[in-house]
């Protein structure tokens, strides 16, 4: 990899990570020196290396040609003489369109690095903590969505419902379970309502009814994150998050995942684990957690894909749970020694769910203790009723 070209499609902070890793001689050494973590230096060099191919330049696939950074390379056509070396080039290009989930990583990982970091809560060990694992399984929750009443016919919501209720609904959970040896906070996807400042969801077809604008759900998704993790770092002696992307905020998603990562890097007891897939698992003791959103997978296909991807950590466990939000309602079957489930929600229905009659979900919150042998022993629920709605 030549690092002195990539110098030419890199940002100011990119720079310093490249010529750091110039100076030092290895990405270990460099991201010891810049005081982040190796996987946020290496997603940098990643980022720096699509932006390199996407205007022409990638020698690897003998592409030498690049385009000014207002153009985006449409296509590369290469010919190569009897013995294959390239001899003539056409390089097509056009202006640059960039999707909103590249734009939007981008973003993040501009921001990344000007965070404050976090300083780790003062710790001890827990007296009385049990070794099992509580699972708090949020569903959709739609933060920044605005529905009322009168249209819906069920009851309110808007950002400071969303986020009074989702982390009173954790609160009580925590004290309902008690302390465990682990916590694992599962967030089911479509945890915020739109995806863009257009209002729109993440396929950018559907306009949702938004309280606030995009940047006061973002706000309140990183509020709810920081309060509900300090929960759970009080109450285990090792936190696990997990964040689903929704059909709703596949790209924030994304982008929430990186900039936590980078927020929460110097708490040791603390893991979020990388979203790029849609899939996420999590093998502990003899479980396996398996989490999806639930949306364009059918449950035969799901299953299909968990025993394909995940055949050796299925056969290591015998309690196997897919975890999926989506609907809002709660599903359970058991198929071929997985249990299936789907988790309600607590907000309302959204105007277009009430017109078309997709009402009546109970609207609950869910914490499930795992033993470490022999899987799910407790399960305890809260509503919306308990939370003040």
């Amino acid at each position: 990899m030549n690092l002195e070209k990539l110098k030419e499609f890199a940002t100011k902070r990119q720079l310093e990570i490249i010529d750091a890793v110039i100076k030092y001689g290895s990405q270990k050494k460099a991201a010891a020196e810049l005081e982040i973590n190796s996987r946020t230096l290496e997603r940098s060099l990643q980022t720096v290396r699509r932006n390199a191919s996407r205007r022409g330049w990638s020698p690897d696939h003998d592409m030498t040609h690049s385009v000014p950074d207002t153009h985006v390379v449409k296509g590369v056509s290469t010919f190569y003489d009897e013995h294959s070396n390239p001899i003539r080039q056409w390089v097509k290009s056009d202006l640059k369109k960039e999707s909103q989930e590249a734009a939007l990583q981008a973003f993040a990982d501009a921001l990344v690095d000007d965070l404050p970091k976090y300083k780790p809560l003062p710790s001890k060990p827990l007296t009385g903590a049990s070794e099992a694992l509580t699972a708090y399984v949020i569903g959709d929750a739609h933060i920044g969505m605005r529905a009322t009443k009168k249209r819906n016919g069920d009851s309110d919501w808007n950002l400071e419902i969303a986020e009074r209720v989702t982390v009173g609904a954790i609160e009580k959970l925590v004290q309902a379970s008690g302390p465990t040896e682990v916590g694992v906070m599962i967030q089911l996807g479509d945890f915020g309502h739109a995806d863009s400042l257009h209002h729109t969801t993440s396929s950018g077809q559907n306009h949702m009814d938004m309280d606030g604008d995009y940047g006061d759900s973002v706000a309140a998704q990183v509020r709810v994150y920081k309060r509900c993790i300090d929960m759970l770092l009080a109450n285990h002696e090792k936190v696990i998050v997990i964040i689903v992307r929704g059909n709703h905020d596949s790209s924030t998603s994304r982008c929430m995942n990186v900039m936590m990562q980078s927020f929460y890097s110097h708490e040791k007891r603390l893991e979020i684990r990388d979203n790029a897939s849609k899939w996420q698992h999590l093998e502990w003791g003899n479980n396996l957690l398996v989490t999806h959103h639930g949306d364009r997978v059918k449950l035969q296909r799901a299953f299909e894909h968990i025993v394909a991807s995940l055949s050796k950590e299925w056969g290591r466990c015998d309690n196997r749970h897919l975890i999926m939000g989506h609907v809002h309602h709660h599903t359970s079957v058991e198929k071929s020694g997985m249990e299936c489930e789907t988790f309600q929600a607590l907000p309302s229905a959204d105007n277009w769910h009430s017109d078309s009659g997709f009402t009546g979900a109970k609207r609950t919150m869910s914490a499930i203790v795992y033993d470490k042998k022999h899987g799910e022993i407790q399960r305890h629920k809260v509503g919306i009723n308990q939370l003040g709605e």
